[in-house]
């Protein structure tokens, strides 16, 4: 693959709660060149990554021993770093769980109705946002600092009526504000919705991990499992073909976190 280091094959940490989506990502990222392990917990994950060093790695968001952006500050404690990529994986759409929804609802001050319009476009993002702010929640000596990139207006209001009151909170909804923001880092991590008009994503990536390459990037749209796919696409990409594929984020990620060291805990 371009990019790395002739006879060099990117080792990827694959950690992923759900069996099926985790044997699916490793046959995967196997058939287009790099190594993989894989890991069902975050306990899992830990010692592969004392055992040796990866590229990248992926984590569900869901996890079932710990939520993966408390798992992931606690590698930073332990001085093991890793560029990262927090994925929401299934493979059919789903929906918000009533419960969920009402409570979303009521935080964000909005309207009940039989299945508003704001239920099924949030159906997708509660879970992440909810991940969020749980994990700012468990550091409460101070406030997370967020570099949030979302095109979207209805989804920046959504985040930012979750998360503005627990964190640091910096918005970029334009490519040509993305500068700006990087200069006001570093960030504790990134929640990233790859659905950028003029395969403007996948730029805004690749700038992003080149600035801040330790920096976890949570992306903020759920990805579908295909078989007749070699990659993974946002679940809109068929109605709107915006965004980037799981796999070359993933390169991206590798590109740019080639130089870093990584420190096991012993």
């Amino acid at each position: 693959m371009m990019g790395y280091t002739m006879g060099h094959c990117p080792r990827i940490l694959v950690c992923e709660h759900d069996h099926s989506v985790r044997q699916q990502l490793y046959r995967k990222f196997q058939a287009t060149g790099f190594w993989v392990d894989t890991a069902a917990t975050a306990g899992e994950a830990l010692a592969r990554l004392e055992q040796r060093r990866f590229d990248a790695m992926t984590i569900s968001l869901v996890l079932s021993d710990q939520d993966s952006l408390t798992f992931i500050q606690d590698l930073r404690t332990l001085a093991i770093e890793l560029p990262v990529l927090v994925t929401s994986i299934r493979a059919t759409r789903g929906t918000l769980p009533p419960a969920m929804a009402a409570a979303l609802g009521e935080e964000l001050g909005l309207d009940d109705g039989p299945e508003p319009e704001w239920v099924r476009k949030a159906a997708d993002q509660a879970r992440i946002i909810f991940a969020v702010k749980t994990a700012c929640q468990q550091a409460p000596e101070r406030r997370p600092r967020i570099l949030h990139l979302e095109p979207d207006g209805f989804s920046a209001g959504l985040v930012n009526a979750a998360l503005g009151k627990h964190t640091d909170l910096r918005q970029v909804r334009a490519p040509q504000h993305l500068d700006d923001a990087l200069c006001q880092g570093p960030y504790d991590f990134v929640l990233f919705n790859p659905l950028f008009e003029d395969d403007m994503g996948e730029a805004l990536l690749h700038r992003v991990a080149s600035v801040y390459p330790r920096t976890p990037i949570v992306l903020h749209t759920q990805y579908q499992l295909r078989h007749d796919e070699p990659d993974l696409w946002p679940l809109d990409h068929d109605m709107s073909p915006a965004g980037f594929g799981l796999i070359q984020a993933l390169r991206n990620l590798v590109l740019h976190g080639a130089e870093l060291p990584q420190r096991a805990h012993a």
